[in-house]
């Protein structure tokens, strides 16, 4: 399969009224190289949005249980992932999207049992009234939602400084099961959890705005050491919904595409 092909070339001529580059932190990292390898062009793959050439993925899944680290389509903006049990791939990631250690990151996961293996669960009510938040997430998942959730033991520790090897248990995690066939395909051949971080956009969010496109994909990084990018084409995107499930209150912290009343 080639890198590129007309796809590509036509990607990159038309351009989104969206300006996106990648974000410039004052914490970015301070050991740029540790873990990198030398920077090439990734592997460009398009496929159909509802996946039924899902097959076209098959080396995107192989680079990710290698240790590769790239882009795929979510039901919210496009993110950058790597295999969440790889820590050489997520200090990767880090080093590619210029991210402070001490950044959390969320997972994508791809049922309930991974739900249950990296978070300590759903909490149950505390008293007369509450809801079930439980059965609140079996009705909303998979769907356009990130919920914070207490993180397990299970839930391989945070890399805080890269260079002495410090690490850190979570005591939280940002947990979404997305309603993309591409995605929910990457994670099954993957056959686990992806460690998640969306592409940047400079601004808000909204009904017009567009998915970046595979030239301003690449643009932004493209020779940050990537191995590959999928595209499933032109749509338009909006943010994720945000609740803290970490007690029997939830509590929105971000309204975005997914319906939160009954959360508030």
């Amino acid at each position: 399969m080639q890198p590129f092909g007309p796809h590509y070339s036509q990607a990159r001529q038309r351009r989104s009224c969206v300006q996106v580059s990648a974000v410039k932190s004052a914490k970015r990292l301070k050991y740029a190289g540790i873990g990198q390898r030398a920077v090439h062009d990734p592997l460009f793959v398009s496929v159909q949005p509802d996946g039924s050439d899902a097959w076209r993925l098959e080396p995107v899944i192989q680079l990710l249980k290698d240790g590769g680290v790239g882009i795929i389509p979510t039901d919210s903006l496009p993110a950058v992932v790597c295999d969440l049990e790889n820590r050489t791939a997520a200090l990767k990631m880090y080093n590619a999207m210029e991210l402070a250690p001490k950044k959390q990151l969320s997972i994508l996961v791809g049922s309930f049992n991974d739900i249950s293996k990296y978070t300590a669960g759903f909490p149950l009510p505390t008293q007369a009234g509450q809801a079930d938040l439980f059965r609140m997430a079996q009705r909303l998942l998979p769907g356009p939602y990130t919920f914070i959730l207490g993180a397990s033991k299970n839930l391989p520790s945070q890399v805080v400084d890269f260079r002495k090897g410090k690490t850190r248990q979570r005591k939280s995690v940002g947990v979404r099961m997305p309603d993309d066939p591409v995605c929910r395909a990457v994670l099954q051949g993957l056959g686990g959890c992806l460690l998640s971080h969306s592409v940047h956009v400079d601004e808000t969010l909204g009904a017009e705005t567009e998915v970046p496109d595979p030239g301003m994909l690449m643009d932004m990084y493209g020779q940050k050491g990537l191995d590959f990018i999928v595209d499933t084409g032109r749509r338009t995107v909006t943010a994720t919904s945000v609740v803290d499930m970490t007690t029997s209150e939830p509590e929105v912290i971000r309204e975005g595409r997914g319906d939160v009343s009954m959360f508030i």
